[in-house]
């Protein structure tokens, strides 16, 4: 498939400062023609631009590759416009502190200093769910993201250090 050469505006555009927050992305670009990249119907799409904590990561990733933006620079514009809809207070201190000591180095790394089960509870998620987001991270809503670095003292930023 064709990538629409429309996409090419918005990574110039960000650098010069005329892309601040995420719903800046659809002045340029019309919202039905990043639906169809996405492979999402229009009316579920326009509900994910509302609330863009439930895009799931690889539709994030997908996304910010066509705009040719860092996947970071991306989240960035989404957290300045859209804060995370159910957060969560720092409690896994031993997460960042092994963050900091540059001992994680990936998502799965997290869970030598924090149970899975504990971290299912807090996400609201059964066990078996979270175990099956570890193996494909790409299906982690950004919400669930966000949370992660919530309750593990951590940035977006940081956090997405993990799952790239």
């Amino acid at each position: 498939m064709v990538r629409d050469p429309r996409y090419n505006l918005i990574r110039p555009k960000y650098k010069r400062d005329e892309i601040r927050l995420f719903s800046d992305i659809f002045i340029t670009l019309p919202k039905s023609l990043v639906a169809k990249d996405l492979g999402k119907e229009k009316g579920r799409f326009n509900e994910l631009v509302d609330n863009p904590n439930e895009f799931i990561w690889s539709e994030l990733k997908k996304f910010s590759s066509n705009c040719e933006m860092d996947i970071a620079e991306f989240c960035l514009l989404i957290e300045k416009e859209h804060p995370n809809d159910q957060p969560k207070i720092f409690k896994y201190r031993d997460v960042k502190m092994m963050f900091e000591e540059g001992k994680l180095k990936r998502l799965e790394d997290i869970f030598d200093y924090v149970n899975r089960s504990t971290v299912a509870k807090d996400l609201g998620k059964k066990r078996d769910t979270l175990n099956r987001l570890i193996e494909n991270a790409d299906r982690f809503s950004l919400r669930d993201i966000r949370s992660l670095a919530e309750l593990s003292g951590l940035t977006l930023n940081e956090i997405l250090t993990l799952f790239n």
